[in-house]
């Protein structure tokens, strides 16, 4: 008798011990399991019990079960015959487990330990990979992990499966800004805006993308002489902006840089606890403070009459208290940071479902 009529003698008397061990056959079903396995162990000439022979027949740690699997998906794909029967997606119980590493993979968001959101959600999808929500959670969890190339990925495939799933299309967008593709950032708000206009952070992400391009534009004009001054329109502020290449030729500001820089105020500067805790805002949130908060900041105002090097009453010898207390920087503080902090991101990207 040929070895490979033997091995797979042994695979179907290997796979009614599972089905009896597992509890698929149980009763008087499990007895006659029993009696099936010994007739075809004669039949068949071998002996499960037989370490040599189960050693030489054996398809563990592979299962005459899984084996069949294999054979169906693979009929699936080609459209053999065996596709009619193949199951039309993931089980209930697959579903389930696939909520439950979703839910897990939300609360490492929250926790800000992205590798592990990520990872939690690549075990959804390999429970359940018709999931759009999944796609596009594991696509903000990239993002927030700096991998936009995959969040980009993620934000396609989760559209593939659902075009009207508006979240797909801000995780996209979040992803493309994250990249500096501002173009590509503005064309997929747009599309997102059309499935939930009434979107106020999406359309807000919009305008900081739209404002990162009419910045680039202005600096490119500046450059080459066609345009006196950099302009930069604020997003949510529905226009305006400020001379840039006045404010850097600002005498106020390169006075602050020297006097900083000869008597360690920059140093001061940096070891400030308030600096510090905006330093660390930012690593976890990614987002840039705002200068109008800042300038609004006792604290802050304290370190700016103090780092320069300027006691009570000289304030006016503090180059970086004059610079804050500046109309034209407050204005300018107003006009640009009144709205959304151009980082591209919004709501729907801070929140998974």
């Amino acid at each position: 008798m040929q070895a490979n009529t033997k091995r797979l003698a042994m695979a179907i008397v290997e796979y009614l011990d599972k089905a009896v061990a597992d509890g698929s056959v149980a009763g008087d079903g499990a007895e006659s399991l029993e009696v099936a396995k010994q007739c075809i162990s004669d039949a068949f000439g071998i002996d499960p019990e037989d370490e040599i022979q189960t050693k030489e027949l054996s398809l563990k740690p592979f299962s005459l079960d899984k084996v069949f699997d294999v054979y169906l998906s693979t009929q699936a794909k080609l459209g053999g015959p065996a596709a009619q029967t193949t199951n039309s997606g993931p089980s209930d119980s697959d579903r389930k487990l696939a909520d439950e590493f979703k839910a897990k993979g939300n609360a490492l968001i929250v926790a800000k330990d992205y590798k592990g959101a990520i990872d939690s959600y690549t075990r959804a999808i390999a429970l359940v990979n018709d999931s759009a929500v999944y796609f596009g959670n594991r696509a903000a969890a990239y993002s927030q992990n700096g991998d936009h190339q995959e969040a980009v990925d993620d934000a396609k495939k989760a559209l593939d499966i659902d075009p009207a799933y508006s979240k797909g299309y801000s995780r996209l967008g979040l992803a493309y800004f994250g990249m500096g593709n501002f173009e590509e950032a503005i064309a997929a708000y747009k599309k997102g805006l059309e499935q939930d206009p009434a979107n106020k952070a999406m359309q807000s992400a919009l305008e900081s993308a739209q404002a990162k391009v009419a910045s680039a534009s202005s600096t490119a004009r500046s450059a080459g002489g066609t345009a006196a001054a950099a302009t930069s329109a604020a997003p949510g502020s529905g226009g305006g902006g400020f001379d840039l290449g006045s404010l850097m030729n600002n005498p106020a500001l390169m006075n602050m840089a020297q006097s900083m820089m000869a008597n360690g105020g920059l140093e001061r500067l940096m070891n400030n606890p308030a600096v510090s805790q905006l330093a660390s805002n930012y690593r976890n949130t990614g987002q840039m403070p705002s200068m109008a908060d800042m300038m609004s900041n006792p604290d802050i105002m304290d370190m700016a009459r103090n780092v320069g090097g300027s006691s009570a009453g000289n304030e006016g010898a503090n180059p970086l208290a004059a610079l804050l207390n500046n109309p034209d920087l407050a204005g300018m503080a107003q006009r640009f940071m009144s709205g959304s902090q151009g980082n591209g991101s919004d709501e729907d990207n801070s929140r998974s479902e």
